[in-house]
């Protein structure tokens, strides 16, 4: 420390020159030693004391009470003043006081800092509590292993990564990580309980950054529910299934296994005839393996972000065996379903007795509840029973769970819809096409002939019967051009000609019933985020490009929000909630390397343009 100070004095001028003190042999030695105090140069002292190791600094700074104080010149400035630095007889020397300012008799009050960092870890020495020696170091206590072991796991994966590689361990074994850690002393303990000594040079931090991001893009790709705490699999587990799963005649792998968010990633190539048979060979070798029931794997394009070198050789997204825990179901408070489900019901009841009540001119009694709030309650709930009974159907086909759906409240039609959470994997994207698409479908098919149904009756009641029928809104009417042209081909052209936004159109509760119906079920083919037609963008674009649907149709939804006639914002309002409640992606299926069939993919496009014309309002 004395011969960095020196070399930093040397640049300057020689402190005799700065310090000017009257000699006089009769003076008192306590008057000099104070007029040296006063007269020492700060700089000096300053960089003396920006030298040291940041715990030295921290117990230096304790001493004096400025544990939280930032600014080197003002706690300079306090130890000079409290006497805790002086002038060493060599020029430009600084020592540093550790002693207890009351004593000042002790020899040792000014040892320096370099004995104190020398000093043997047995000694009471405030340094040696804080885990500093020269050659021995003390033993670490079991709090502060755990407390390094909490602090590590709660690192981001790069990082842990970048540690345990430097120091030859598996990041996912973090006791073995934290002892490793402690051989190598890359871990200290403080007066907080631990922290991490970890050195890089711009190389490091340049890897640390690239991982730091690809870590992002993976979570982007993969929903929550595969990072689940404590469901990673241990790395045992691992490479047990890399060794008796895996091998030549099913998958060769090329690379040990890559740790990913919540599992890993395995490159290899496949050595059977499609990635169907792959998987189904996989999950055979894994029933008689010794890690049976204890991971999930999965055959996808690679989740990484793309590398120049991937993009320019066209190498990127191929095949990977994806590994997780066994539990991807979405995690759900067990409160909030059955709660937003109640609202849901709610809305419904409220939505069909506010259209009912608002004919102006209608006698209540018990009839005229049994035929027109009954019929329409009924006939709304119903349509969505049997969209929810297509999904479960086909999930039991495809043997693989589906959870029960929560009712979604909306403003403007009583109903948003309802979240159906895919619990366990699907075998392929085929089967995740069938099960969202399955529902919709079976909802529009309802609502239509609901609607055309409650048209053509009242096409021929009589005009009194006709003034007790309910109302709704005809901007409300006009926001679906399918709805609409339904409404305008039964009951005649002109009849949602408005002039003001407050006019009102009586329509037979079953026709009232098909409006939300295809409403609601064309909202849910939109693809925005885990939506069934979210669902149906990922089994026919794949992972990335569904992402670039779900942004293309968000930004389309808003801009049409100022200039198309949807005075209601139904679009709008649908798509915030969608962003907020369904915005984390699909969980993965079994193989989603091989697309949808093409006759899948032409119904694909048939419900497109349905559900184009559903909620793109009548001009």
């Amino acid at each position: 420390l004395e011969q960095e100070q020196k070399r930093h004095m040397k640049r300057q001028n020689s402190i005799e020159s700065l310090i000017d003190i009257e000699k006089d042999d009769g003076s008192d030695e306590n008057e000099k030693e104070e007029a040296k105090f006063r007269m020492l140069n700060i700089a000096n002292a300053q960089a003396g004391y920006t030298s040291l190791p940041p715990p030295v600094q921290s117990m230096i700074k304790e001493q004096i009470g400025m544990i939280k104080e930032e600014n080197t010149t003002c706690i300079v400035e306090v130890l000079l003043d409290t006497k805790k630095v002086r002038v060493t007889g060599e020029l430009g020397g600084v020592e540093f006081a550790m002693g207890d300012p009351g004593e000042e008799e002790d020899a040792n009050v000014y040892d320096d800092v370099d004995d104190y960092m020398a000093s043997s870890p047995s000694s009471s020495s405030p340094l040696s509590k804080l885990g500093f020696g020269n050659d021995k170091e003390r033993e670490f206590t079991k709090e502060e292993i755990q407390s390094a072991i909490d602090l590590y796991e709660n690192l981001p994966q790069p990082m842990k990564s970048m540690m345990a590689n430097g120091v030859g361990a598996d990041a996912s074994n973090s006791t073995y990580v934290i002892d490793r850690m402690i051989e190598e002393k890359m871990i200290k303990p403080n007066r907080e309980g631990v922290e991490f000594v970890v050195f890089g040079d711009a190389d490091d931090q340049q890897l640390v950054s690239e991982a730091m991001e690809n870590d992002g893009y993976v979570r982007s790709m993969l929903p929550a529910s595969t990072r689940k705490e404590f469901n990673t699999p241990p790395t045992e587990v691992v490479d047990a299934f890399f060794t008796e799963v895996l091998g030549r005649k099913t998958f060769n792998p090329t690379s040990k296994p890559e740790v990913i968010p919540g599992g890993y990633i395995i490159r290899g190539e496949n050595k059977l005839k499609t990635y169907d048979e792959l998987m189904i060979a996989i999950e055979e070798a894994l029933e008689k393996s010794s890690v049976a029931g204890k991971l999930q794997p999965y055959v996808i394009r690679d989740p990484t972000a793309v590398t120049e070198d991937q993009f320019q050789t066209n190498t990127f997204e191929l095949p990977v065996i994806m590994v997780t825990g066994k539990d991807v179901t979405p995690d759900t408070n067990r409160f909030v379903k059955p709660l937003i489900t109640a609202f849901g019901g709610l809305s419904i009841a409220a939505f069909s007795l506010a259209v009912c009540f608002s004919t102006q001119d209608v006698s209540v009694d018990p009839i005229w509840v049994e035929e027109m709030v009954t019929p329409l309650v009924m006939s709304i709930i119903l349509t969505q029973v049997a969209h929810e009974a297509s999904h479960q159907i086909v999930a039991w086909k495809d043997k693989f769970k589906a959870g029960a759906p929560t009712i979604i409240p909306s403003l403007q039609t009583g109903l948003s819809g309802c979240i159906t959470p895919i619990q366990t994997p699907p075998p392929n994207f085929n089967s995740l096409f069938d099960f969202a698409i399955s529902g919709p479908l079976v909802g529009i098919v309802i609502s239509v002939l609901l609607m055309y149904t409650g048209l053509e009756q009242q096409v021929f009641m009589d005009a009194v019967t006709q003034s007790q029928l309910p109302s709704l809104p005809v901007e409300l009417v006009r926001s679906s051009s399918f709805a609409a042209g339904m409404v305008e081909w039964l009951l005649g052209d002109g009849v949602l000609l408005s002039s003001t936004s407050t006019d009102l159109i009586r329509l037979h509760p079953l026709a009232i019933a098909g409006f939300v119906g295809i409403i609601t079920n064309a909202l849910n083919l939109l693809p925005i985020g885990n939506t069934d037609g979210g669902r149906i963008a990922l089994s026919v674009f794949g992972r990335s490009l569904s992402r670039v649907t779900r942004t293309v149709t968000i930004g389309i939804i808003v801009i049409s929000s100022f200039f198309v006639g949807d005075a209601l914002n139904v679009l709008l309002f649908y798509t915030i909630y969608a962003q907020i409640w369904q915005r984390d992606p699909e969980i993965a299926c079994k193989n989603e390397v091989e697309n949808v069939n093409d006759v899948r993919a032409v119904i694909a496009v048939f419900t497109g343009l349905l559900t184009a014309l559903a909620v793109i309002p009548l001009p």
